[in-house]
């Protein structure tokens, strides 16, 4: 399904659900946490009773279905709005850095604005003058299928144990400053690390990347998904 012009807050509520829904692109409604009203209204800056409105509609419409008590999950059409609206972001995030020199730090937010004013057929087109990219810049597969693909293999660098050796695959774009700060210190796409020691109690894990050694915090560590080797 394409994501329709001037219905991007359906497309903004959908997201949120597919991102509670889909751990780093997987569906797993029995194991997510369930996504109630109160926390889209959170992700999205509006009130309870607005998001609860909202989702009504889409119930409505055929994009979301509730289960018992507060549950939510997407119907096959609302992944498919979904999926639309993440690619034609991760797609215009690349041409916000690869084109126009924007921080990979500060284009999601832009992207997500801008994405209403893309039509299907121009994020297809740009996608293709870009070279057909298959990663965002924060390291995300542009395709749905591709991220199903590889979701199973990732995990969190805060999960790791000390003595694993790992590279980075992607980083959480939705938090600018947290962005720049992992960019800065080199957990970038494609990085190699080892972690050197998991400190749980201070919260942190110490990692080396290249010749240096750098100390993540573990809320900067939960934002990394790597794959272990």
């Amino acid at each position: 399904m394409s994501a329709p012009r001037g219905n991007s807050r359906a497309v903004d509520y959908v997201e949120v659900l597919y991102g509670l829904l889909f751990p780093v692109g997987v569906y797993r409604p029995s194991e997510a946490a369930t996504p109630i009203a109160a926390r889209v209204a959170e992700r999205l800056g509006v009130s309870r009773a607005s998001a609860g409105e909202m989702l009504r509609r889409l119930d409505e419409q055929g994009l979301v279905e509730r289960g018992p008590g507060r549950a939510l999950a997407l119907t096959p059409a609302g992944i498919a709005l979904a999926e639309s609206g993440v690619r034609a972001t991760r797609v215009i995030e690349t041409f916000l850095v690869d084109m126009l020199g924007y921080d990979p730090a500060e284009v999601h937010p832009m992207a997500v604005e801008m994405r209403d004013a893309f039509t299907p057929e121009l994020v297809d087109r740009l996608h293709e003058r870009l070279g057909s990219p298959g990663r965002c810049p924060h390291g995300w597969p542009v395709g749905a299928a591709d991220e199903r693909a590889e979701a199973g293999a990732l995990r969190r660098l805060v999960e790791l144990e000390a003595g694993t050796r790992c590279a980075v695959v992607g980083v959480v774009e939705s938090d600018p400053e947290l962005v720049r700060w992992l960019f800065g210190a080199g957990l970038v796409p494609g990085a190699d690390l080892a972690v050197r020691d998991v400190q749980p109690a201070a919260g942190h894990v110490t990692v080396t990347l290249g010749r240096d050694e750098l100390v993540v915090g573990d809320r900067a560590a939960s934002h990394v998904f790597v794959t272990a080797g």
